[in-house]
C-alpha cells in the first residue's frame, strides 16, 4: 500500500490531500435533489462514501483489494449527522474527511461538507473491519499502517 504524501492531487476523481485531511469535490446534480432543489438529506450519506472511498484509494487501499487479499470489509458502525446548512443544486461542494482514530478492528473519522467556508453538514463514523461472515476482523497490517498514517500528528 502506498504511502500517502501531503497536499498529494490524485487525479479528477479522486480528490486531494491537504495537510491531515481528504478534499473529495463535488457538484450537486438534479439527482441530488428534493423538488425545490435542496439537496435530500440521505445524499449527504452518499457524499460522504464517495469521499471516503476515494481518500482510501489515495491511501493505496481499494475496497476490491480489502475483500479480495484480506478477505474484510467496512460496515458503518456508528453514524451521526449535524445538518447545519443546505447544500443547493448547482453547488460546488467539498466532503473533508479526516481518520480520527485507528483501532484494532475499527477507524473513527469525522467527515465534513463545506460550501467555500461554511459548513453544510459535519459526520461522525465508526467503521468496523469484518470478515465475509460479518464478524469483526482486525485490520490487515498494511491497512492499519496506510489509515494510521492518515490520523493527524496530534491525534496519534
Amino acid at each position: 500500500m502506498a504511502t500517502v504524501e501531503a497536499d498529494a492531487p490524485m487525479g479528477p476523481l479522486g480528490g486531494r490531500f491537504e495537510g491531515g485531511e481528504h478534499v473529495y469535490p463535488l457538484r450537486v446534480y438534479h439527482e441530488d435533489t428534493d423538488a425545490g432543489g435542496i439537496v435530500y438529506y440521505a445524499n449527504y450519506l452518499k457524499f460522504a462514501e464517495r469521499a471516503r472511498t476515494e481518500m482510501m484509494r489515495g491511501a493505496g487501499i481499494t475496497h476490491v483489494t480489502l475483500l479480495g487479499d484480506h478477505d474484510a470489509a467496512f460496515v458503518v458502525s456508528r453514524c451521526v449527522v449535524d445538518y447545519r446548512q443546505p447544500a443547493l443544486l448547482d453547488d460546488e461542494i467539498e466532503v473533508r474527511t479526516t481518520i480520527d482514530k485507528v483501532a484494532g478492528a475499527h477507524i473513527e473519522a469525522e467527515q465534513r461538507v463545506v460550501r467555500e467556508e461554511a459548513l453544510l453538514a459535519s459526520i461522525g463514523l465508526k467503521l468496523g473491519c469484518v470478515g465475509r461472515n460479518g464478524r469483526a476482523v482486525r485490520l490487515p497490517a498494511p491497512l492499519r499502517k496506510a489509515l494510521a498514517e492518515l490520523v493527524p500528528a496530534g491525534r496519534r
